[in-house]
């Protein structure tokens, strides 16, 4: 590697990368800095990243060594690298590997190499370890890794790859798998040797590639997913990419593994009137070959923590965006592995892979000086009418955060509605509606935030989300990603505030991982 003609990167003391987009060079030099750092802005000419003791586990655990990283950094940076960065470096690499978690399942251990980092475990968990083991119980598994990463001590998780869990499948051979998710696919199967993570945006294949991982690794696979009809999407997938079979899917049924495919939601495998679900039990005593969690960002809550205790030789998180309010997405790192891929939204927009979209903040000035909640609501009601009027011709989804404004809005609106109250049965039905054209406008909760496959949508008005969820912010957006051959121009996402209410905080709150990835929003007033 050959130092640049001109420097790419301005590297800082606290481990934030600025990356001038500008440099012919930059590309080549992004693609080494995405294996040890963290994007966390890609808005405008320079792209921001940061080195973090959780980018740098992940770096670790894909065979990326100290001396990679430096050379990196050194070749491009526009001055000398920060001594402190260097040695938080060397430190954490000095670290990685010397804690295990051994045995097998049921009986696990921490060991240790080093005494008196092993007495600095044991500190950290509050126990004390016994000839150089600290027993743990597998219940309490991907807690204490979850404890032991914050704390800057990643654990090397060896038990799970001993454990074997083979099916006889196949990729069918008219797949073709676009690049990056040729990428993403032996990224995996080559480094994330217990599991990691795969991060790409609404509508770029992550169903696709979550698949050719499992065909790959001809694995005895258990999906978890948020909600049924993700589920059914899954087995489609199954049956059309693979050389299997609906016979060959167990789809929400049991959890024995006697079939090459098992698919349930979170809560169908946690959840129990008595304690301890039967399927979660059933699911425990089978060497699974991979455990996929879709949408992995729904992991850390704590009824579906208890799914981490799962004997698999490989786990593999799916999502958009792992970001969480509460700040917990660090024990996904833990439960499941460290990110392995991660694709840019804009970058697959710019390449055609997803559609562009136009995002807009619709502020309304309302006509009374004192805003109610009912008075609120009745503005953007009013501006829901001027906005579906003005796309007569496109696919339109109205969303909202409370029941009463989903309803409200139907009733207005004259279109039908989607709540957590809609049969199943019907939620297909009006989804297959909407695909056909049938049906042009839905109005729909937080139902529809995930995994919902809606290619025709190309209009969004957003009426109000939850509070300032970054996450939902780009979940909605990401309804309008999957490329649409009958549409000509972008998508729009239009985001309706209140200006001068908390409405407007939440807003900025909402909006912020969206321009982080260089998304813009324009802004335009709206009289109610």
């Amino acid at each position: 590697m050959r130092q640049s003609e001109r420097q790419t990167l301005a590297i800082q003391r606290d481990g934030r990368i600025l990356l001038d987009t500008s440099v012919p060079e930059s590309q080549t030099v992004e693609d080494r800095l995405r294996t040890f750092a963290e994007l966390r802005s890609a808005a405008g000419q320079v792209h921001t990243y940061r080195v973090t003791d959780v980018s740098l586990w992940a770096a670790a655990a894909s065979n990326v060594c100290e001396q990679e990283i430096i050379e990196t950094l050194h070749l491009n940076a526009s001055s000398r690298i920060p001594r402190d960065l260097e040695v938080r470096i060397s430190r954490f690499f000095e670290r990685y590997g010397h804690v295990r978690l051994t045995g097998s399942p049921g009986d696990l251990c921490l060991t240790c190499d080093d005494p008196l980092l092993m007495r600095e475990i044991g500190r950290v968990l509050g126990r004390q370890s016994r000839n150089g083991v600290i027993p743990i119980e597998e219940e309490e598994r991907g807690q204490v890794k979850a404890v032991l990463a914050q704390a800057g001590y990643p654990v090397q998780d060896t038990v799970l790859a001993r454990i074997s869990g083979t099916a006889v499948y196949e990729l069918d051979r008219s797949v073709r798998l676009r690049d990056y998710q040729s990428r993403a696919v032996a990224r995996f199967v080559d480094h994330a040797t217990t599991g990691g993570l795969i991060l790409l945006p609404c509508g770029a294949g992550k169903t696709v590639v979550g698949v050719a991982i499992a065909a790959e690794l001809q694995a005895r696979v258990l999906i978890v997913t948020p909600n049924r009809t993700i589920g059914e999407q899954w087995a489609n997938h199954f049956v059309q990419m693979t050389s299997l079979g609906p016979a060959d899917i167990s789809l929400f049924d049991n959890a024995d593994g006697e079939r090459p495919v098992t698919i349930l939601t979170y809560q169908g495998l946690t959840g129990s009137h008595n304690g301890i679900s039967a399927r979660l039990s059933n699911a425990g005593d089978v060497p699974w070959g991979l455990v996929i969690y879709d949408e992995v960002h729904t992991l850390p809550a704590e009824v579906f923590r208890q799914s981490a205790a799962l004997q698999a030789s490989r786990r593999l998180g799916l999502t958009a965006t792992l970001v969480r309010e509460d700040g917990r997405e660090g024990e996904v790192y833990a439960l499941v592995g460290p990110p392995v891929w991660q694709s840019r939204w804009r970058d697959l927009e710019r390449d055609g892979w997803i559609s562009p979209v136009e995002c807009v903040e619709v502020r309304i000035r309302p006509e009374y000086d004192h805003v109610t909640e009912e008075r609120g609501l009745a503005s953007k009601i009013r501006t829901v009418h001027r906005l579906i009027h003005r796309h007569t011709n496109d696919h339109v989804l109205v969303a909202a955060h409370r029941i009463k404004e989903v309803y409200a809005l139907a009733r207005s609106i004259g279109a039908p509605a989607i709540t957590g109250r809609t049969p199943q049965s019907e939620r297909q039905r009006l989804y297959a509606a909407f695909r056909s054209g049938e049906i042009r406008t839905l109005v729909v909760s937080r139902v529809a935030n995930v995994g919902v496959d809606l290619p025709d949508a190309n209009v969004l008005i957003q009426v109000s989300g939850t509070f300032g969820s970054r996450l939902e912010e780009a979940q909605r957006l990401g309804r309008l990603l999957r490329p649409n051959k009958s549409s000509t121009g972008p998508a729009r996402f239009y985001s309706l505030v209140l200006p001068m209410t908390k409405d407007r905080t939440f807003a900025e709150r909402r909006q912020r991982f969206l321009v982080d990835q260089g998304y813009r929003y324009h802004v335009v007033n709206a009289r109610a």
